[in-house]
């Protein structure tokens, strides 16, 4: 199990010396575990403990629910409605009982049986996490080296005492469980530390941001390469950061793409093999989101190395899903009405590279590119090329009033339906705004491309212009 940073208690350093020693059992064999409860103005008609794999119990019509199921494993599991969870402390072998409302989940819910006081305490832990966050982002992330490390160290303090607080009253925790709390408690901390320096340098971008030499020591506390953390719920989150924050460091190999270069991390700094065939899933299934042309890539490697075979099958249904938006496939026609109301189509730009903008009135990051898209519309001036825009909006006048107002460049047309539009499903798009470069020939050379406001954009524009 992951060792702790140096400011959570002894109290907690003689738990983990003794969960090291295998004091407490964390895999079992398959042992019958019953969840169940009543949950009033339910929403969903089912509720599901995530785990290692998922299990589904329906809710009746009063919101009561039973899950039965053997589990093999101790952890802080995830019971998750339609649009809301609660974490769960569950040991194999447990019967637990759950009363709240729907409403109130994350504060008025109530444990019985097996656990109780842990389950009771996660409550009041995750409210306590939400409590301590930064409340101005931005002066929080932008702080002196010194400052942030002090800041972010001190609501760890805040959280270790309040649950030693909590057993002085309510009796102590089971070893397990104050174990991967403690461990939780860790996880939080590096996350935020390794945010600082993206966050810091996002914010202010003409700055000379330099770590100190010793910043990322922390790291040297806390174990990245653990099968039992990934019952801890900050595990998976920290591991795919964790990655990042070593990709943004290593300046052994470059002009790669970031998705092969964390592909190569995971080999070489990993050895458990379920922490491996998770983080090349969360890779993979990522990357496809960004960059299917980045997938494609890396497809080979990932079917010889992924032995989870959920995974592994999930991640190919995803590729060939995209497989038609990959660089050099016929790009997926339209046509729509312009600000004129000309019906446009993509075929009649044959012979031009177009930069295709997906947007929309209501949407704030897509008004936020107008400017760079401007910028780059006067910088771009050539008979090869042309700036489309198209807007998925429901209100076809916020959309003309927009275009009006801001004196939009380039062509602008209007997607009937909305988010059911065809340009919305052909090109797998699931948020905005959205860009993509078709080339000459009408073939796709990016389908999610680069924003304007991008450093790399212009190379991609220019090289699209060469092909």
């Amino acid at each position: 199990m992951s060792k702790l940073l140096f400011q959570v208690s002894t109290f907690f350093i003689f738990v983990s010396f003794c969960f090291s020693c295998n004091e407490k059992q964390t895999v079992f064999k398959p042992t019958s575990t019953i969840i169940e409860g009543h949950i009033t103005s339910a929403e969903s008609p089912v509720i599901i403990l995530q785990g290692e794999q998922e299990v589904k119990s329906p809710l009746d019509q009063q919101g009561k629910f039973r899950i039965a199921t053997d589990l093999v494993r101790a952890g802080i599991y995830k019971l998750s409605f339609e649009y809301q969870s609660i974490n769960l402390f569950v040991v194999p072998g447990d019967r637990i009982n759950i009363t709240g409302d729907y409403r109130t989940l994350s504060s008025g819910t109530k444990f019985t049986g097996d656990h109780a006081n842990e389950n009771n305490y996660l409550i009041s832990f995750e409210n306590l996490k939400t409590e301590t966050q930064p409340q101005d982002f931005q002066s929080f992330f932008t702080q002196k080296e010194e400052d942030f490390i002090s800041a972010v160290e001190s609501r760890t303090t805040k959280l270790n005492t309040h649950q030693q607080e909590y057993q002085k009253k309510n009796g102590p925790f089971d070893a397990v469980f104050a174990e991967m709390l403690a461990n939780e408690i860790a996880y939080e901390e590096a996350m935020v530390k390794m945010n600082y320096p993206a966050y810091f340098t996002y914010l202010h971008p003409d700055s000379t941001f330099v770590l100190s030499d010793t910043y990322d020591s922390f790291l040297q506390n806390i174990e990245t390469d653990s099968e039992e953390s990934l019952m801890i719920p900050s595990y998976k989150n920290f591991l795919m950061l964790y990655l990042e924050f070593k990709t943004n460091n290593d300046t052994s190999v470059v002009n790669i793409p970031s998705a092969v270069k964390k592909f190569d991390i995971i080999g070489k700094s990993f050895q458990n093999q379920r922490v491996k065939d998770f983080l090349y899933y969360q890779l993979l299934t990522q990357t496809m989101d960004a960059s299917v042309n980045d997938a494609s890539m890396l497809m080979s490697q990932y079917n010889q190395v992924q032995t989870n075979s959920e995974y592994k099958n999930e991640v190919n249904n995803n590729f060939n899903r995209w497989s038609h938006l990959l660089k050099g496939r016929p790009a997926p026609g339209f046509s729509y009405s312009s600000i004129s109301g000309k019906q446009v189509t993509l075929e009649s730009f044959k012979g031009k590279v177009v930069y295709i903008d997906v947007w929309a009135t209501w949407c704030g990051p897509c008004l936020k590119e107008l400017p760079y898209l401007e910028r780059l519309q006067n910088e771009m001036k050539t008979k090869d090329f042309m700036f489309l825009s198209i807007s998925i909006d429901q209100d076809n006048n916020a959309w003309r009033n927009m275009v009006s107002d801001k004196k939009m460049k380039g062509v602008q047309l209007f997607a009937n339906n909305a988010w059911s539009s065809t340009v919305v499903s052909d090109y797998l798009i699931s948020g905005i705004p959205r860009f993509i470069i078709i080339g000459k020939d009408g073939n796709i050379i990016n389908s999610n491309a680069p924003r304007p406001s991008s450093l790399e954009i212009r190379r991609y524009l220019t090289d699209a212009l060469g092909s």
